[in-house]
């Protein structure tokens, strides 16, 4: 075999060969005709020419920086020459290495789109760090005003000592710009080099690349929140009128319409933040409890004991340890749990910190519910209801306990994931309240009057049956449907980010999935029947047999909801950058 192809080098054209040999020396150089190469070839030209590297570098990277710091109205923006890069990604190791960063943690990435036709096709890379955003989400996320915007320059900086390592950031930047560091315990992102800006340096990203592909700049704030109204930004990148992200994405080509990042079709579980699942589902329980409880005591009557009680205060004292269990556990989740008392800083704009301080004031009304009526019943034992300061305070517990359940809902809805929109999030939630508090308020009443006469243990199971139960089946039967609406997704000819959500649960989180709908429909629907049956034929109250059902019901009840829990984040798609084509 033999072929005829022109060899080039630095040097320029050399003469054909047939020989094969002449191939394999071709397809090395053209290996090495990388753009790195290409610039250490001019570095050392530059070094040899002057004799002193640097000056020459420093009027070179001169050219890739504004000549004067921005004006009122102005900040300083990235610009990428999307011509330019050749998705060498010198500019990440650059930043890697200049900041010191994990192994794994990358504050630029390099990303790719591709399209056109068949006969004209279109690959374009794509490099991406912080955008520095107008309206920066992380910002106003942060529970403990962990960033700050620059007024002068427009640079978002992340206080490192600030940070509580929550990763709420994470969840509500659109772009994937905020890293957690398990090192250190906190998130960390891209600053601009900010120290390298300020002394005339140019940032390690702008210095690094070879083509000059990226350069800092100075642009209009105004006009960069009329691009972003006007979604000009970069194809395939999420919509800019959430942030208004001020990085300038430039080409001289046409660029075709039908551009999509190269990791478009792929899709793959998320984090699933087991602590925050724990902290989700017992809250909600608690708070579900209280609700039913209350309403127990106004509807059982003679099956029920009095409001001052051991039995009413167990009761109140089970309910509230479930609550303070969840809001302790959540704590785990952070990189820095011993500075979690800062997580109320930010309630001017994060609903993080609304969501701890609703909690925290659950907890605290809880604590002085049970101490109310334990002092009610100390007080005047002969009478067997609570009084109307102690029925406030009960309601004070169910109003501020659905307060800290909206704003979790809140904190989910306000990053704008598909998957977490606040209608399905809400109802989900307020559902899980009734789900998880019936068979729990259920089961507390049940085994507390036990404790009594078998006469009052009897009556308790007799009364308690019919009506739970129907407004369990009437919580779980809409709640199992809500989500299995997701699966109508997959018929979808386009490839939306819920139907990334449903080929998720229909694939790698299969088994979670099935056994969520398995464990609902068995402690939601087929127990609480049973029980409406047995109240509706007229059987022997059974006592034990009743509490021994409404067991498994909460088992599984709380086992299916702790599966629901952790699909709600796993399967979860998060918008970010165009990425790298799959392995």
């Amino acid at each position: 075999m033999s072929f005829a192809l022109p060899i080039l080098d630095s040097a320029g054209p050399v003469r054909s060969t047939d020989d094969s040999a002449a191939l394999l020396s071709l397809l090395l150089r053209e290996q090495q005709a990388t753009a790195v190469e290409s610039f250490s070839r001019w570095h050392d030209r530059e070094a040899a020419t002057s004799g002193i590297a640097a000056p020459a570098s420093e009027s070179r990277y001169r050219r890739l920086l504004p000549a004067g710091a921005p004006n009122a109205g102005q900040q300083y923006a990235f610009e990428v020459e999307l011509d330019g890069c050749s998705g060498c990604k010198a500019c990440v190791v650059a930043c890697h290495n200049l900041n010191g960063l994990e192994e794994d943690e990358l504050w630029r990435s390099v990303g790719m789109l591709h399209g056109g036709s068949s006969s004209t096709p279109v690959v374009q890379h794509v490099t991406a760090a912080c955008h520095h955003c107008l309206e920066p989400a992380c910002l106003s996320g942060c529970p403990v005003d962990a960033y700050e915007k620059d007024p002068l320059t427009g640079i978002v900086h992340h206080l490192d000592d600030q940070c509580i390592g929550c990763q709420y950031c994470i969840l509500k930047c659109p772009y994937d710009v905020p890293k957690y560091s398990r090192a250190k315990g906190i998130v960390r992102k891209c600053d601009m080099c900010s120290q390298r800006l300020a002394v005339g340096e140019a940032p390690a990203c702008v210095q690094a690349c070879p083509n000059e592909a990226i350069r800092i700049t100075i642009v209009d704030r105004h006009e960069s929140a009329e691009n972003a109204e006007a979604n000009l930004f970069l194809p395939g990148a999420p919509e800019p009128g959430y942030t208004l992200p001020t990085t300038i994405y430039k080409t001289r080509r046409p660029l075709p319409a039908n551009l999509l990042p190269a990791d478009y079709y792929s899709a793959a579980p998320q984090h699933a933040h087991w602590p925050l699942v724990l902290m989700l589902v017992l809250t909600q329980m608690s708070v579900g409890a209280f609700a039913i409880d209350q309403i127990f005591a106004m509807t059982l009557g003679a099956a029920r004991d009095g409001g001052g009680t051991p039995a009413s205060i167990l009761r109140v004292i089970a309910a509230f340890v479930l609550g303070l269990i969840g809001i302790c556990g959540s704590v785990f989740h952070l990189g820095r749990p011993w500075l979690a008392y800062r997580a109320i800083l930010g309630w001017r704009t994060s609903w993080l910190s609304r969501e701890v301080l609703a909690f925290g004031l659950f907890a605290a009304l809880a604590s002085v519910y049970a101490a109310a009526t334990w002092f009610s019943g100390w007080t005047d034992a002969s009478d067997s209801q609570p009084s109307m300061i102690v029925r406030l305070l009960g309601v004070a517990v169910v109003v501020s306990g659905l307060a800290g359940v909206a704003c979790s809902v809140m904190i989910y809805a306000s990053t704008r994931r598909t998957f977490w929109n606040p209608a399905c999030t809400g109802l989900k939630f307020l559902l899980s309240c009734l789900v998880l508090g019936i068979p729990t308020a259920m089961l507390l009443n049940l085994l507390l009057s036990s404790l009594s006469t078998a006469e009052h243990f009897a009556l308790t199971a007799q009364s308690i049956q019919r009506w739970p139960s129907l407004v369990l089946l009437a919580a779980v039967t809409p709640k199992l449907a809500l989500e299995a609406t997701a699966f109508r997704w997959l018929a979808a000819r386009t490839f939306t980010p819920m139907r990334r959500t449903a080929l998720l649960m229909t694939g790698p989180l299969a088994r979670a999935t099935g056994w969520r709908f398995i464990t609902g429909v068995g402690g939601g629907m087929l127990l609480p029947a049973l029980l409406v049956v047995r109240s509706s034929s007229n059987a022997s109250s059974a006592p034990l047999l009743v509490a021994a059902v409404v067991g498994g019901m909460l088992l599984l009840s709380f086992t299916g909801e702790l599966l629901e829990r952790y699909l709600f984040f796993a399967a979860v798609v998060a918008p970010k950058m165009p990425g790298a084509p799959a392995a």
